[in-house]
């Protein structure tokens, strides 16, 4: 592989709708430029799927893993017209055996696909496994009144409350901001944030430059921000990635007036709503809460060494 592939990944990507998290700029932030690289299927002089991927290296084990703050990779097909199911079906093994074929070498691999990739047999047939996990979609078909009427009553209560009081919100870059709110967040919880300023920044950074988020911050009335969420989009799609709430807005429920903005922007511009999923039983159902219907995604991985292999499944049992 190397810069050649990933030069053609990019020309690739100017003219499919490749996912966000799959986008080579989105990778060079999350990754760095020098730690992921692709893997191209062409045929006919074409290419037609592709296939990312961040390597990396951790306790000395090689690993194919999920980069930090990004929710699905894997790959992206397109197919030839007039193809039928059948048809279909045996040009997602070939591609997907391409891939697999042409990974590198690895002690361990753990990529979340696309929600539209749900096909895996192919992976299943050399080897890898795969657990369903589960995110929330509001589909852009959708109109703000219908949604408002799928919100729980509690969120409703919320929302009415604070459009009447003095608390609005506004668009913002303050990157800073956001991680400060975000560390409030998990440090209620006694967590560690699990990702740097440095990256958040970065984020924020190349998303504006490409005009793909919106940084939404629920302010009190003496100005004061209490709750801030970061969305990031592209051509059909609007994910929720990042939140955090102050004591004060987590009481008034500041994040769901937040989060309300963000699916607003959404429908507005003709994009689905994803609540980027979790499996913490708290937060689905506070996601759940936003009448967003449950959509499931693939979790697939593999582990060739044994020790690692140990390792994941007495994690997985703990």
């Amino acid at each position: 592989m190397g810069e050649i592939e990933k030069q053609k990944y990019r020309e690739f990507c100017a003219y499919e709708p490749v996912h966000i998290f799959s986008q080579p700029w989105w990778l060079d932030v999350v990754c760095g430029p020098e730690k992921w690289d692709v893997l191209l299927f062409e045929k006919g002089g074409t290419c037609w799927a592709s296939m990312p991927y961040y390597a990396t290296k951790k306790y000395g084990f090689n690993l194919v893993w999920m980069p930090p703050l990004t929710q699905t990779m894997g790959p992206y097909i397109k197919y030839p017209q007039g193809q039928k199911y059948q048809e279909r079906i045996s040009w997602e093994k070939e591609v997907m055996y391409y891939f697999i074929d042409n990974l590198p070498r690895f002690d361990g691999f753990m990529v979340h696909f696309h929600r539209v990739i749900t096909n895996w047999l192919p992976f299943y047939w050399r080897g890898f496994k795969q657990t369903t996990r589960y995110t929330y979609i509001i589909l852009k078909d959708s109109s703000i009144e219908s949604v408002w009427k799928e919100f729980s009553n509690d969120v409703r209560r919320r929302v009415r409350k604070l459009q009447q009081s003095k608390v609005h919100v506004a668009e913002s870059t303050n990157s800073l901001e956001l991680y400060r709110l975000v560390t409030a967040t998990f440090a209620r919880k006694g967590i560690k944030v699990p990702y740097s300023q440095d990256l958040l920044n970065g984020i924020v950074d190349a998303c504006l430059q490409r005009n793909a988020c919106k940084l939404y911050f629920a302010k009190n009335d003496d100005g004061t921000n209490i709750a801030a969420g970061l969305f990031v989009y592209d051509r059909r799609t609007v994910y929720y990635l990042v939140g955090g709430v102050d004591p004060l807005g987590k009481v008034m429920g500041a994040m769901d007036l937040v989060i309300f903005e963000g699916i607003r922007f959404a429908l507005q511009t003709g994009r689905d709503f994803d609540f980027e999923g979790s499996m913490d039983e708290g937060i689905e159902k506070y996601f759940r809460s936003f009448g967003a219907k449950q959509v499931p995604y693939m979790r697939v991985f593999r582990f060739d060494n044994p020790l690692l292999k140990m390792y994941y499944c007495l994690r997985s049992r703990g």
